[in-house]
């Protein structure tokens, strides 16, 4: 789907009020849900783009990329929350928003390669919660798990939750498989920074937990003794 056709945004926009219209859910989380991550070929989308010229828009094709998904983003928020003040509503990006930001750290851009400003949505508070992938391990310093997770917690003007994504599948999978205690000493960063909102951690994918891979299972029993108590979120 092109985001930057109306009837595109309209029809995801309706199907995301009509499931917390009719169902009981906690919340609405987005994954991943921006431009395709580049096959080397470009996105089919130079007739909407014409189309938004014809009418009298003005921005570059990259600027009205990220306007379309921050459209897209602000509309859901707003038209959920109207249904269901109480819902929450948070997305997973990845978790370098642009190469080079902060300083030290490189790879995908997401800002520029899958049009994607999501600092700007936890900025503005069009998120109740964000969580970034962050897929990375503590120590290398290209993508360091700690530097990277406090730069998204200096990015919440407004006082939204982040909540840390944790590559769980890197147990086993990649050319160097994790060992448990990676992910250990990473929710253990996590809460060292729960003073500054870093709230809690979600796992990608629960399928190794479940498998017990590398004995993870005795190592959350100690961190995780007791039922967790859901963070509030006074604004909502």
């Amino acid at each position: 789907m092109d985001p930057g056709g109306a009837v595109v945004q309209e029809f995801i926009v309706n199907v995301t009020e009509d499931i917390v219209s009719r169902y009981a859910v906690d919340g609405i989380h987005i994954d991943d849900y921006f431009y395709p991550y580049s096959d080397g070929t470009e996105f089919p989308d130079a007739a909407t783009y014409a189309a938004y010229q014809e009418q009298g828009g003005h921005l570059n094709k990259s600027d009205w990329r990220r306007s379309n998904v921050n459209t897209l983003i602000q509309s859901m928020y707003t038209r959920i929350h109207a249904v269901r003040p109480k819902i929450k509503f948070g997305i997973s990006p990845f978790g370098i928003w642009k190469s080079g930001v902060p300083a030290g750290i490189s790879g995908l851009s997401s800002y520029d390669e899958l049009y994607c400003d999501s600092r700007m949505w936890l900025e503005e508070g069009l998120v109740d919660y964000m969580t970034p992938q962050l897929y990375w391990q503590i120590d290398p310093p290209a993508q360091s798990y700690p530097v990277l997770l406090n730069w998204w917690l200096q990015q919440s003007a407004k006082g939204r939750h982040v909540y840390a994504g944790n590559a769980a599948y890197k147990m086993a999978q990649g050319t160097v498989q994790w060992n448990a205690n990676e992910i250990v000493r990473q929710i253990n960063i996590t809460r060292s920074m729960q003073d500054r909102l870093a709230l809690g951690n979600v796992f990608f994918s629960t399928k190794e937990i479940m498998r017990n891979t590398k004995g993870i299972q005795s190592e959350l029993a100690i961190l995780y003794k007791k039922k967790a108590i859901i963070p509030k979120m006074k604004w909502l």
